[in-house]
């Protein structure tokens, strides 16, 4: 609750760094939590920004992957940030070991000011740091990967870029400020719901009308599921399945799913009012398709915002439970006060179902076998 407060300092800190005017690629080496959060309010505001940097991101384990975007790479002009809370997640070290290897970095020497790492102090990439005299940034101890964006782990690469990264600060710590005064209860009454009717609407469905929204979506899946897949006090195993699908695309797939299969999910719409974008539909009449005239003349803007309301007038009327955020506009303060929302209702959620919200033990499992197979 205190990081758009205090993450104000990193701003400051991040004006001792002497970053060189060549860079023109800032790349992110994390997984998870230590990139969704990036690449959700990265995808949002780009279409804005003027900085000519670029956000690049080595996140997993696929060599195909990894191969391709350092090829797209120059040493001369990338800054590489490396993400870890625990200092020690296996594909962020094995793909930093990597670029090590493909640019032929000297740690020792100049190549150290081509690196940043964001960690836990005192975690084993916490010691590297210091072995290498690298600059290091950290989390908060208390803090988990997932709800780590509007720490170091989001400002740091984020205003390096060029983003308005205080006003996102701003705008999250004016809901809290809202949310703590007890002006928000619609967000206590949402939250009761999903814990209410948990076993009849055991899926959670974020219906995004905005291509912009996917990398939110994924983000949301991560601190959604990860954060309520748990076994309570009693013993008992409780969670929401998320599943975030995008508009209109998913009208084309998805919704039939949502209004003739089983009745077990509740949706989220999010739409933007103002996309700040005049795009027209041609005047056009195609022979033999002219049932499709009503919508010339008319923004892509009003159709996509239409399509949203239509469809979900639709599951209203198939009785699949609904509500709506609207934005008027991507700006930075919107987007800080969306993250906070979606945080504030997982916390609230994961109260209401009696679990610790911020560990993970699940987990666990899965990286003991890894080490155990190799």
């Amino acid at each position: 609750y205190n990081l758009p407060k205090n993450s104000l300092s990193i701003l400051e800190e991040l004006k001792s760094l002497n970053i060189s005017e060549e860079i023109e690629n800032i790349v992110i080496i994390g997984i998870g939590g230590s990139s969704l959060g990036i690449k959700a309010i990265n995808s949002l505001l780009k279409h804005k920004k003027e900085s000519r940097r670029e956000l690049l991101f080595l996140e997993n384990s696929d060599p195909i992957d990894i191969s391709t975007t350092l090829s797209k790479l120059k040493r001369e002009n990338s800054l590489f940030i490396v993400i870890s809370k625990s200092g020690s997640t296996i594909e962020t070290t094995s793909i930093f070991k990597k670029v090590i290897e493909y640019f032929n970095l000297n740690l020792e020497g100049e190549d150290r000011d081509r690196i940043l790492t964001i960690t836990d102090k005192d975690s084993s990439l916490s010691k590297f740091s210091k072995e290498y005299q690298i600059r290091e940034f950290n989390i908060p101890f208390n803090v988990g990967g997932r709800f780590s964006v509007l720490s170091a782990v989001g400002i740091v690469p984020l205003s390096l870029v060029g983003y308005d990264v205080k006003s996102i600060l701003e705008g999250a710590e004016q809901f809290l400020e809202s949310f703590f005064k007890k002006e928000e209860k619609h967000l206590l009454e949402k939250a009761y719901y999903y814990y209410k009717n948990s076993d009849k609407y055991p899926i959670s469905v974020l219906f995004s009308y905005s291509n912009l929204l996917e990398n939110f979506n994924k983000w949301f899946v991560q601190l959604w599921g990860e954060s309520l897949g748990k076994v309570n006090k009693k013993g008992k195993s409780v969670g929401l399945t998320p599943i975030g699908i995008i508009g209109s695309i998913d009208q084309h797939s998805f919704l039939q799913l949502l209004i003739e299969g089983p009745k077990d999910k509740r949706v989220t719409f999010i739409k933007i009012e103002d996309f700040e974008n005049d795009l027209t539909i041609p005047n056009i009449t195609l022979k033999d398709i002219e049932k499709t005239n009503f919508v010339n003349g008319k923004t892509f803007n009003r159709l996509i915002n239409s399509q949203c309301d239509a469809t979900m007038e639709s599951l209203i009327k198939s009785d699949v439970p609904c509500d709506i955020i609207s934005i008027d506009k991507l700006t930075p303060k919107n987007i800080g006060e969306l993250i906070i929302y979606f945080e504030l209702l997982t916390s609230l959620v994961g109260a209401m179902f009696d679990i610790n919200t911020y560990n993970q033990p699940g987990v666990e499992l899965g990286k003991t076998i890894l080490r155990e197979k190799f």
